[in-house]
């Protein structure tokens, strides 16, 4: 992790708030409550310093500061960096399932390969987003995405606007950004379409043409994250799962 996108994950959460306890940073953790949701979004202790019972003390320290109710593990959207546990983090698996979490889900991190070529894609009414769009967006994820604002909020403070939009006529139909979370890392998404209009190609070629983007920005592949139809995307532009997670909740 890059000094930026550690501050964008931590002092740049809209819900950020910290204690220093000591000059000498041994391990810290992070909890975060939007709407209902809690979430425990970093858990790290320095190598040197673990089983000295550091972590336990600061998970459970995340977890008093958290309301009563569920806790989720890593899932800390809006502004996240994961969206679970790395199962090849067995240490992690363990301490958390020793401390009373257990596994509710399975999810994805896609690799998507830019170094193939992306041709340049024309339909009438898709285009890239202007700032007049904005509350036109914003509206049509009140109605069917809420939970994506934010990021998608940010991607029209971008130079280009990270954002490419299908219209029939006047109605928007769907989406599709990249560079709302996680900057610099080749970040896709999110993406959506209008469910009474899907199957008609529009979200592949949105696709692309955000992958074209990060292409151009000289990245070699593109993080598509916290993915459920895998299907998808293998078959629009070859991407393959590259990491998976397993979700946890106490």
């Amino acid at each position: 992790m890059t000094l930026d996108l550690l501050r964008e994950k931590v002092w740049g959460d809209p819900d950020f708030q910290g204690a220093y306890v000591s000059q000498e940073l041994e391990g810290f953790s992070m909890a975060v409550h939007r709407e209902s949701k809690s979430t425990v979004k970093f858990l790290c202790v320095d190598p040197e310093s673990r089983r000295r019972g550091l972590g336990t003390a600061l998970l459970e320290t995340a977890e008093a500061s958290l309301p009563s109710g569920p806790i989720r593990i890593c899932e800390s959207n809006p502004n996240y960096l994961v969206p679970g546990v790395d199962v090849r983090y067995t240490t992690g698996l363990l301490f958390l399932e020793k401390r009373g979490y257990r596994k509710v889900g399975e999810t994805y991190n896609l690799h998507c390969d830019l170094r193939q070529a992306f041709p340049e894609e024309s339909r009438e009414g898709i285009r890239r987003a202007r700032p007049e769009d904005r509350s036109t967006v914003l509206a049509f994820l009140d109605q069917h995405w809420v939970g994506w604002k934010y990021e998608v909020g940010r991607m029209f403070e971008n130079d280009p606007i990270s954002l490419h939009l299908a219209f029939q006529e006047d109605r928007l139909l769907g989406f599709s950004g990249y560079d709302g979370n996680n900057l610099g890392t080749g970040w896709f998404g999110p993406m959506g379409t209008d469910p009474e209009k899907r199957g008609a190609g529009v979200g592949g070629i949105l696709l692309r043409r955000c992958l074209a983007d990060l292409k151009a920005q000289g990245h070699e592949q593109a993080i598509i994250p916290w993915v459920g139809p895998y299907g998808f995307y293998n078959k629009q532009c070859g991407a393959r799962i590259d990491r998976v997670f397993w979700r946890y909740q106490k």
